[in-house]
C-alpha cells in the first residue's frame, strides 16, 4: 500500500510511511464525493505523501460539523484522490480506491454512522461513531 494514481494517471503519489488508520466515512459529503454509500479513507501523515502532478481542489464545509475540507481530484479524469481536513492539517486522507495495491486496506472504524445507508450492515468488530472520530 505504498503508491497510487487517478484513473487516467495524470496524478500519482507515493506513500513514504505506513498509514495511521483506515476509516469508513458515511457523512453526506463523503457519499457525494465518492459517488457511493461511504468513502474508504486511508489516513496518512501529510509529509509522508509525495504527489506527482497537480490535483485540482474544491473546498467544502461539513453540513453538521462546519469543518472545512479540501477535496483534491484529478482535473483531467475527475477521480477523487485526497481530502485535507483543516482541523487536522498534519493528516491527508487518501481515497483507498486510488491505491495500486488495496489488499492491505482494513478499516478499523466507521464515522458518521448515523448517516449510513439503512442497507449497510454494521460490522461486529469495527467501532462506529455517530460523528467525527475523536483525535
Amino acid at each position: 500500500m505504498n503508491s497510487g494514481h487517478c484513473l487516467c494517471g495524470a496524478i500519482s503519489y507515493r506513500l513514504t510511511a505506513k498509514p495511521d488508520a483506515v476509516v469508513l466515512c458515511h457523512c453526506e459529503e463523503c457519499q457525494r464525493h465518492s459517488g457511493s454509500a461511504f468513502s474508504v479513507n486511508v489516513l496518512v501523515a501529510r509529509d509522508a505523501v509525495e504527489i506527482t502532478g497537480t490535483p485540482r481542489s474544491h473546498q467544502t464545509v461539513g453540513a453538521e460539523n462546519g469543518h472545512l475540507r479540501d477535496r483534491l481530484f484529478c482535473g483531467d479524469c475527475g477521480t477523487p484522490i485526497f481530502t485535507v481536513m483543516h482541523e487536522r492539517p498534519e493528516i491527508i486522507i487518501v481515497k483507498a480506491g486510488t491505491l495500486d495495491d488495496r489488499s492491505g486496506v482494513n478499516p478499523v472504524a466507521e464515522v458518521w454512522w448515523r448517516r449510513a445507508q439503512d442497507w449497510i450492515e454494521p460490522s461486529p468488530t469495527r467501532p462506529r461513531f455517530d460523528g467525527d472520530l475523536k483525535a
